[in-house]
């Protein structure tokens, strides 16, 4: 699993830069797992959507904040399950639809044209080849565009974890 860790310095009371992440990530859905007064520990509600808020690719958050330095340690779980997602469903999409039109159309085809199963020149076998391969074909651009989502999904995470961060030790510091 990957992970996200970032060190940074602060000013002012540790209890206010936790309380300011933790009321940001508690807003996004996050729950609280375990709390003390130097230390929290949340989980995510993980990732449904590429639209939802890029923290919540985030899917366990240990916040820490040692004297005037804040530690934060997250586990991408959402961005790599929507990395599985990304890789598997094209690719599985396109072997059902293959199937379903291999199998289904070559017994409506044989039936139209008195075939038995497929269509004529393509019987049998040869016609479950080709259809299965056509449904496949929408699914080849995705060995491009999956590895690229992932990557820019990883991207906004991360920003969105500095972007936490760096909010929650300015709110130590305001009055």
């Amino acid at each position: 699993m990957e992970d996200y860790i970032k060190t940074t310095d602060f000013s002012g009371p540790a209890e206010r830069v936790l309380a300011a992440a933790i009321t940001t990530l508690t807003n996004n859905g996050f729950a609280i797992v375990d709390r003390s007064d130097v230390e929290a520990t949340l989980a995510g509600p993980g990732f449904n959507s590429t639209r939802q808020n890029p923290l919540v690719g985030a899917s366990r958050i240990k916040i820490a904040a040692s004297g005037h330095t804040l530690h934060v340690n997250a586990e991408l779980g959402g961005v790599e399950s929507m990395r599985r997602f990304l890789m598997r469903f094209p690719f599985l999409l396109g072997l059902g639809l293959g199937a379903f039109f291999a199998v289904f159309g070559g017994v409506f085809f044989g039936q139209l044209f008195g075939v038995g199963f497929g269509a004529p020149g393509m019987a049998g076998w040869r016609w479950a080849a080709l259809t299965l391969a056509m449904g496949m074909l929408p699914s080849v651009p995705w060995i491009v565009i999956s590895p690229m989502m992932v990557r820019r999904i990883r991207e906004r995470t991360h920003r969105a974890l500095d972007v936490l961060v760096s909010n929650s030790t300015f709110a130590s510091r305001a009055a």
